[in-house]
C-alpha cells in the first residue's frame, strides 16, 4: 500500500467550488433541450407536418422517416442516457473545473447543434406535398450554429477558479540539490508508452473499419473525424519529453509540439522520487489522483501539488529531478535571487 512519505501533506483542496453550481446547471440542461424542442415543434407545427415523407440527405441516401418518431420511446430514452451519461461524468469531476468546463461545452453542442439542426429540416417539412430535398444553405447554417454553440458553452462555464499555491520551503527529508544565487540548471528526460501505442492503434482499426461501412450526412463525417484526430493525439503520447528549468516542470509531445503541459514552481509544495507511482490515473489530462506520464511499473518524479494531488513522470533519474526541482524551492522561497 502507497503512504505518501510527507506528514504534513495537505488534504485535496476543492478549489472547484466557485462557480461549480452553474457549471453543473449547464451540463444537465443540454439534453434536456434534446427533448424540449422536438416537442415544442409538434406542439406548433404537428398539425402542418406530413404523416410520413421521404427524406434526401446531402445526396448520399434516401431514408423512410416517420416525422412522430421524435416523441417516440428511442428519443425519450436517448435523452435520459445523455442525461445520466453527462451528469456522471461531472460528479466524477467534481474537483476538477478544466473537465467541468469541457463538459459544459458537450452540453451545449447536444442542446443546441442537435436540435437546430433537426428543427432545420422539420420546417422544411411543413406542407409538403411529398418528397423532400433539404436545401443546401441548411449546411452552412449547421456548421455556424455547431460552431457558435461550442463557443457559447465554453464562455457561459464562467472563468475557472485559481489554483492554490504553496510557499512553504521543502520539508528536510526531500531530496535537494543545493544551487546557488545566479546558478542555472536543467533536467531532460524522455519516456515511451507501449500500453498507449496499442490503444491507439486499436482505436485506428475501429476508425477504419466505420469509414469503410459508410457515412450518413456532415454530422457522421465530422464524428469521424475528431474520433480520428483523438487517435492521432493518443498515438502521438506514446512518447513524452519531460524538462525542468527555471519557468517549472513542463512535459512535451515531441510529435505535436504544440502540445505542452506545465507545472509552475508555485503550485508545487515539493518534490520526491518513487519506486513506483502512488495508486491512481496519471495522463496529461486531470484525475483526483492528479496528472503525468506512467510509462510502467518503476522510479517516477512526484510533484506534491498544493492542492493535495500529484504530478507523476516515469524516470530512472527520479532522484537527481526531484532533488533539482527541490533546489529551485529553496531558492526561491528562501528569498535568494533566481
Amino acid at each position: 500500500m502507497f503512504i505518501r512519505t510527507s506528514p504534513e501533506a495537505p488534504p485535496y483542496l476543492d478549489h472547484a467550488g466557485p462557480g461549480r453550481l452553474r457549471r453543473l446547471i449547464l451540463t444537465a440542461i443540454g439534453p434536456l433541450l434534446l427533448l424540449i424542442v422536438p416537442m415544442t415543434l409538434v406542439a406548433l407545427y404537428g398539425e402542418h407536418l406530413p404523416d410520413r415523407v421521404y427524406i434526401h440527405n446531402w445526396a448520399i441516401d434516401t431514408d423512410y422517416e416517420p416525422w412522430r418518431g421524435w416523441l417516440s420511446q428511442p428519443l425519450f430514452g436517448v435523452a435520459l442516457w445523455l442525461e445520466a451519461l453527462i451528469t456522471v461524468a461531472f460528479l466524477a469531476s467534481w474537483r476538477l473545473p478544466k473537465a467541468q468546463r469541457c463538459l459544459v461545452v458537450c452540453s451545449f453542442f447536444i442542446g443546441v447543434a442537435i436540435p437546430v439542426s433537426a428543427a432545420l429540416w422539420w420546417l422544411t417539412l411543413i406542407n409538403a406535398p411529398g418528397a423532400v430535398a433539404r436545401p443546401l444553405w441548411h449546411l452552412p447554417v449547421e456548421i455556424a450554429v455547431t460552431a457558435g454553440a461550442l463557443a457559447l458553452g465554453w464562455m457561459a462555464a464562467g472563468p475557472l477558479p485559481p489554483a492554490p499555491e504553496a510557499h512553504t520551503a521543502p520539508p528536510r527529508h526531500a531530496p535537494t540539490m543545493t544551487l546557488g544565487p545566479w546558478q542555472r540548471a536543467m533536467f531532460v528526460a524522455s519516456a515511451w508508452s507501449t500500453r498507449r501505442l496499442l490503444a491507439a492503434a486499436v482505436m485506428a482499426a475501429a476508425i477504419a473499419w466505420v469509414a469503410s461501412n459508410g457515412l450518413s450526412g456532415w454530422q457522421d463525417a465530422a464524428l469521424l473525424a475528431l474520433l480520428t484526430l483523438w487517435s492521432i493525439f493518443e498515438m502521438a503520447q506514446t512518447r513524452t519529453r519531460l524538462q525542468i528549468d527555471g519557468s517549472g516542470v513542463t512535459v512535451r509531445v515531441p510529435w505535436l509540439p504544440m502540445l505542452r503541459r506545465t507545472v509552475s514552481y508555485p503550485s508545487i509544495r515539493f518534490a520526491e522520487a518513487m519506486s513506483e507511482a502512488p495508486p491512481g490515473r496519471y495522463k496529461l489530462n486531470d484525475s483526483d489522483a492528479g496528472w503525468g506520464v506512467v510509462s510502467g511499473k518503476g522510479p517516477v518524479l512526484a510533484l506534491a501539488l498544493a492542492d493535495g494531488r500529484y504530478f507523476i513522470y516515469s524516470t530512472r533519474e527520479a532522484k537527481t529531478a526531484a532533488a533539482l526541482v527541490n533546489g529551485w524551492l529553496n531558492r526561491q522561497r528562501q528569498g535568494e535571487t533566481a
